[in-house]
Parts: C-alpha cells; sequence; structure tokens
C-alpha cells in the first residue's frame, strides 16, 4: 500500500526534494501535480513521468483521489491553499514559512486538530538522528534549566534577494525548474528576506530542540540596497526565563559556498551544548567535567531534504510519530512575525500581541 500524494508548486525545491524523494520512495506515489504555470508544470511532470497535472490546485484537490498534499508554493500563497487542503481532511506537508502570520498559523493548527489529518511543516535538520539525539538529552535534564541560547546561521542567498536566482543555477544544479526571480525577492511574494527564508531554518531547529517558545522578541534587520532584509539580529525572551539571540546574514558568495554557517550554544544550569550542523558535530559539556560527543552526522545526511515528504507519507500510513509539526511551525512564526514587528516599529514585541 502507498500514500497517494499530490503536489502543488513545481518550483526549483519540488524539482530538487520532493518529487526525486517520492519517485523512489515504494510507501508513495505521486498522484498529481498542480502549478498555473503550465510550461513549469509540464517540465516537471515530464521529468518525472507523472501524468496527472493541473493548472489549478483546486481542480486537483476536487478530481483527484488523494491521502495528502505537499505545498511547496511562495511564501505568502501558504495560508490559503493549506486551509483548502486541510479543510478537506488530506495530510498536508507545508514548506517553510509555515505561514507568515501567527493568527494564520494557529488557524491552520486548529484545522489539523479537527480534522485529524497530519500536518507537517517542512524543516529536514528535525530528521537528523544527532539532532534527536541532543533533543531527547535536553528534554531529560542533561543540561538543566535553561538559561541562554545563541545561534548564528550565516548563508548563501543574496542574490536571490537581488532578484536574480539563476547566480544559483550551478550551485545547486538545477535540473528542471529554478526559482522564478520574484520569489524571495519580493515582498508581496516572500514576506520577507533572510527571516523568512532561512531564519524560519535555525529557529524552528532551535526550538525544535530545546521546547521553548517566544514571549517577547527585540530585532534589528538591514536590507541595504534591497527590498527584503539581508542581515537581522534578534534577541528573545522565552516563557519559563531564558532568554537568547538569533543572528543571520543571506550575505556569503557563491564562490564561498562552502563558508556557510549554522551553529547552536545552548547553556543551562548544569553544563552546554554545542552543535555545528553543517559540521555534524555535537558536543554536550557538563559541569561535572564530563562530555558527552554525539555521534558525528555524515555529509550526505546532514540535510536530509527528502525526508519530509516521506514522512508525510509514513504518517498517513500510519507508520510515524510526527517529528515537524504544525506546534513548531507555531512558534517559529511566533517568533519571526515578532522580530519583523519589531524592526518595522522600534520597539519590543510581546507574541501575545499577534
Amino acid at each position: 500500500m502507498a500514500a497517494r500524494i499530490g503536489i502543488i508548486g513545481t518550483g526549483w525545491w519540488t524539482t530538487y526534494a520532493h518529487l526525486p524523494s517520492l519517485a523512489t520512495y515504494p510507501d508513495a506515489q505521486i498522484a498529481a501535480i498542480a502549478d498555473p504555470n503550465a510550461e513549469r508544470l509540464n517540465a516537471a511532470a515530464d521529468a518525472f513521468d507523472v501524468s496527472r497535472r493541473h493548472t489549478d490546485y483546486r481542480t486537483m484537490l476536487d478530481g483527484e483521489r488523494l491521502d495528502g498534499v505537499i505545498v511547496a508554493t511562495p511564501h505568502a500563497t501558504h495560508y490559503e491553499i493549506a486551509r483548502e487542503v486541510l479543510g478537506r481532511g488530506l495530510g498536508l506537508m507545508l514548506e517553510k514559512p509555515m505561514v507568515l502570520r501567527a493568527s494564520e498559523a494557529r488557524d491552520l493548527c486548529a484545522l489539523a486538530r479537527e480534522s485529524g489529518a497530519p500536518l507537517v511543516v517542512g524543516y529536514p535538520y528535525h530528521f537528523v538522528p544527532q539532532h534527536a539525539a541532543l533533543r531527547a538529552r535536553i528534554a531529560t535534564g542533561a543540561l538543566g534549566q535553561l538559561q541562554l541560547v545563541d545561534n548564528l546561521f550565516a548563508s548563501m542567498v543574496l542574490e536571490y534577494y537581488r532578484a536574480n536566482p539563476l547566480a544559483y543555477a550551478k550551485v545547486f544544479d538545477w535540473e528542471v525548474t529554478g526559482p522564478l526571480s520574484t520569489t524571495y525577492s519580493d515582498p508581496q511574494v516572500a514576506g520577507g528576506g533572510q527571516g523568512h527564508l532561512q531564519v524560519t531554518h535555525s529557529a524552528a531547529l532551535l526550538l525544535w530542540l530545546t521546547g521553548l517558545r517566544a514571549t517577547e522578541v527585540a530585532a534589528f534587520m538591514a536590507r541595504f540596497d534591497l527590498r527584503v532584509d539581508l542581515c537581522d539580529a534578534i534577541s528573545v525572551r522565552f516563557a519559563g526565563g531564558t532568554v537568547g539571540t538569533l543572528a543571520s546574514t543571506g550575505g556569503i558568495a557563491a564562490g564561498q559556498s562552502g563558508h556557510q554557517q549554522l551553529e547552536y550554544r545552548i547553556y543551562g544550569s548544569d553544563g552546554y551544548a554545542l552543535l555545528d550542523p553543517m559540521a555534524g558535530t555535537c558536543a554536550i559539556h557538563r559541569n561535572d567535567g564530563q562530555i558527552e560527543t554525539l555521534d558525528p552526522t555524515p555529509p550526505d545526511a546532514r540535510y536530509p531534504r527528502e525526508a519530509t515528504s516521506r514522512h508525510l507519507a509514513d504518517l498517513l500510513l500510519g507508520r510515524a510519530e510526527n517529528r515537524s509539526d504544525g506546534e513548531i511551525g507555531l512558534r517559529t512564526v511566533e517568533l519571526l512575525e515578532a522580530a519583523y514587528r519589531s524592526a518595522d516599529e522600534g520597539r519590543i514585541v510581546n507574541v501575545e500581541e499577534l
């Protein structure tokens, strides 16, 4: 038995991650795909031998026999499409950022609860065994009471924000389709820049590892010559008293793609943890002097882009527990919406306002 999956959106990430993943997964069947751009739709369908194709996703939802749906469309479209999917009681894997507003995220979580359908948010880092091991250690008190968390994410996405995605065509080896020029550069389409494209990843992993939830956020964001933010500096107070910082830039040059950084420092009353997902390393330093080094993550498993779509199939078949659910998506959206508001309004924003 295989889960019948429909896919909405045939851009870069669908053709780079989701279609290759499902096409080689025995427990999933690509039932149909949809995209309003007929050229991109047909290119994706032809590349992966999908016969059922629709230029209107509603036609697909109404006319196809589906168990679940993957939504990988521009950020600003997520909420409307996700509501349609969950409203039909279908399982959903929704790409990150889940949505752009906390109220929308809460609504989707409620719809998923009411329907009983699984809601997965597209964060591959949650499927790395080393990260799951650190999460389990933190949950069982290895670090004691969490006091300070610190995250740095420096990535290579500047040309996306300059509306020049072709600069990365060779870097990411686009074989079928790539992003449109507006996908990440136009705030009406993308929402924001570094926050909504990249910090959504680093913040979600931080919240998933620690179980924290933001209560107050203060942020500075810099656009330089762009229409969206390139550099973000975010300070956060979490429920329970933990405080933390998240800093990020998308300005790593394409010629320095190997220099990208993602680092976490998590400090508690009984010790601290150092995690470097890009290097695949993690160590827990306890106050009694013991150091636990978690099993390293091999290079080909550090960003398992195939995991989220396959996880939807596993959930639909009752073979897994949700490892990246709507709640973690909601907490991430809360933090990001508060950060954007803080940067725009020059004040500390309480998450309860959202």
